[in-house]
This record gives structure tokens, C-alpha cells and sequence, in this order.
């Protein structure tokens, strides 16, 4: 009996950035802890790539593992590195870990494609209050009212929010970089995009209408 060829095939998957700012156990996992308790809906089981980029010396392989775990112990799933330096290429091979170019380099190397866009809109005409979970699927999200505190409302495309945004939002929700959260009062607790979050307070302390786009590997706010 002739055995079916194995199908190998490719698909995009967002994923969580972490960058390696300690290599210090107890420093590392307090970082952690305060930004899963944030939001750990968003990091449960999530393929998670460590940024080595701010460190002067790579941790040895009991201290990787070490930090690995850690992540694990918070449920999350790290499978690769990334660097702004190539030279941390190879550690990631000798350590069994997948290797991501970073995100502007990559780019750099890319020929310019365009963004896929979003054909359907999803509108919601009711406020998103605490508690409730809005997925727009393959679409974009408007939501006419608000987003209140420990709501969560996702796009596979961009988000749009003609009241405040109090909760979380997360657009990109599979990989589309390109994808933007616009509100007309930001007081949100999370903003995701394509995997790339930013936690309330990094968001700044302006409260006005905002536009929140993918800037390289950070989340930019710019208010009106």
C-alpha cells in the first residue's frame, strides 16, 4: 500500500513578542506575572517569540530553559527567538528554538505587498459592556456606542469605535500588520495588533480621540 505524500502547509499565525530585558529569574518572571494578569485571556496557550535584542550577553542553555519555563509556568508557548542582532541566529538552532527575522528587516528584505483588505464590515450598535466578547471574523469591527472596562472586542481586520474605548481591543487578531484601532476616547486597557500589545499604562495618559497603528515592532497612539 502506497502511503499518502505528506502535505506540508504554510499558514500565518500572530504570536506574542517578549523582549528579553533581564536574564534575571526572579526580575523576568515578575514581568511576566504583571503583564499576564492583565490580560490573560489574550496570552492563554499563546505561541510566544522571545526578542533577545536588548541583551550584551545571551544566557546560558540552563538559564534559557530557566526563563522558558517560566513562560510556560504562565501558559505561555515560546517556539523562537528573534534579534536585532543575526549573530543570535545560530543560538537559536544550537537551542532547538525557531528563528524570526525581525519585523523591519524582514520588511527591508520583502518586495512591498499589498495589504489584504477586509471586504465586510461587522457594526455593532449597542455598547460592549463588561464581560461580553465580540469577534468580527474575516471583517472589520465598527461599534457605534462604547467599549466598557473588562469588555474585548476583535478583528481579523480593523476596529472602529465611535464611543470610548475602555476595555480591549485587539485587531490583526490573524497577522494582518497593516490593521488599525481608531476610538474617539482612548482609555483603553489593551491594545493588540497582529500579536504586538501595548497594556494601559504604556498607552499614555491622554485621553482624546486616538488612531493606533503598527509602527515596525511597537504599537503607535497618536491623538487628533
Amino acid at each position: 500500500m502506497t502511503q499518502a505524500p505528506l502535505k506540508i502547509r504554510s499558514r500565518l499565525t500572530a504570536s506574542h513578542q517578549i523582549a528579553l530585558t533581564t536574564i534575571e529569574l526572579d526580575p523576568f518572571e515578575a514581568l511576566i506575572k504583571n503583564t499576564i494578569e492583565k490580560a490573560p485571556s489574550l496570552f492563554h496557550y499563546a505561541p510566544t517569540v522571545l526578542d533577545s535584542s536588548a541583551l550584551e550577553e545571551l544566557p546560558d542553555s540552563d538559564r534559557l530553559q530557566a526563563l522558558i519555563g517560566i513562560c510556560r509556568q504562565y501558559r505561555l508557548v515560546p517556539f523562537a527567538l528573534t534579534s536585532n542582532n543575526s549573530a543570535h541566529q545560530d543560538y537559536a538552532y544550537q537551542h532547538q528554538l525557531a528563528w524570526i527575522e525581525p519585523r523591519a528587516r524582514s520588511a527591508a528584505k520583502d518586495e512591498p505587498k499589498p495589504a489584504l483588505a477586509m471586504t465586510k464590515t461587522e457594526v455593532i450598535n449597542t455598547p460592549v459592556r463588561s464581560g461580553q466578547q465580540v469577534y468580527a471574523k474575516d471583517a472589520n469591527l465598527l461599534i457605534t456606542r462604547q467599549v466598557s472596562a473588562g469588555a474585548e472586542v476583535i478583528a481579523d481586520g480593523n476596529i472602529q469605535i465611535l464611543g470610548a474605548l475602555r476595555g480591549k481591543a485587539i485587531a490583526g487578531a490573524q497577522g494582518a500588520e497593516h490593521c488599525e484601532i481608531i476610538c474617539n476616547q482612548m482609555d483603553a486597557e489593551l491594545l493588540s495588533i497582529a500579536g504586538t500589545y501595548l497594556v494601559q499604562e504604556d498607552i499614555g495618559t491622554a485621553n482624546g480621540p486616538a488612531r493606533c497603528w503598527l509602527n515596525g515592532d511597537q504599537i503607535q497612539v497618536d491623538y487628533f
